[in-house]
């Protein structure tokens, strides 16, 4: 349910965004986002039903999730010019394709959630939207694998766009299902903001591990390597679809 989720908010907060740049944030504001969330939820649902063929939530917990992301949505309209100003600010592009020959048959493929160009700066800022039920905590904002994904947009936009790499930053927005008040407010605050170091040394590193996984994982002709693979046992395996089955022996 946390995929369709964040399927369906993506489409609706990027909807919202772009209706905001491309016509105006009045015309945003009159837009019924909460019955888009509604719809997206609904289809998505569908979707990975169909290709699933079985049930994976029930009413109850659809309407949850529902009342979480109308959470979020009021949150960011209340607090949008926080995030995202009206004024030296232009939308870049939405999923923004990345598509990069890495070596023989082997292809990388992405599609970069929100860019944006910012006037007074002269800098483009690359925004990867996530959701999550209660926000990162270090572990998560120390997880070198989630922040390549970031750094490896930078780097191949600045190649494929043929954009200076020092005039690119990166940010991840997290959406929050669950949020309390804290000490300074009444209200719960939906959105944390985190941004990873970014500089050269990172980019290499990220680079490096991206080479590295290529290599052990494809030939020369670009074909999948079957061999047994070192287990690598995290916090991670809570998200793999094979953890506690047959087909995982730790």
């Amino acid at each position: 349910m946390n995929l369709v989720f964040g399927t369906a908010i993506h489409h609706v907060f990027q909807h919202y965004l772009k209706t905001g740049y491309e016509i105006s944030f009045t015309a945003a504001d009159k837009e019924d986002i909460f019955g888009l969330l509604q719809t997206k939820l609904t289809e998505e649902y569908q979707t990975q039903y169909k290709k699933y063929g079985k049930h994976f939530s029930n009413p109850e917990e659809m309407a949850e999730f529902y009342d979480d992301g109308v959470a979020i949505l009021e949150w960011f309209k209340k607090k949008r010019k926080i995030y995202f100003s009206s004024k030296g600010s232009q939308l870049v592009g939405i999923e923004m394709p990345l598509q990069k020959e890495i070596s023989k048959n082997v292809i990388y493929q992405g599609y970069i959630d929100l860019v944006m160009y910012d006037e007074d700066l002269d800098k483009v800022k690359i925004y990867d939207i996530k959701t999550s039920t209660k926000g990162w905590n270090n572990y998560d904002k120390k997880n070198e694998y989630k922040i390549a994904q970031v750094l490896l947009y930078k780097q191949f936009f600045s190649e494929l766009y043929c954009y200076p790499i020092d005039k690119i930053d990166v940010e991840f927005l997290i959406l929050k299902r669950k949020a309390e008040p804290n000490e300074f407010t009444d209200y719960p605050k939906r959105i944390q903001e985190f941004k990873p170091a970014n500089g050269k040394i990172k980019l290499k590193q990220s680079q490096e591990r991206f080479n590295s996984f290529v290599k052990n994982c494809f030939d020369n002709n670009g074909k999948p390597i079957v061999k047994e693979h070192t287990k690598n046992i995290s916090k991670l395996c809570e998200w793999c679809p094979i953890n506690n089955t047959n087909l995982c022996i730790k």
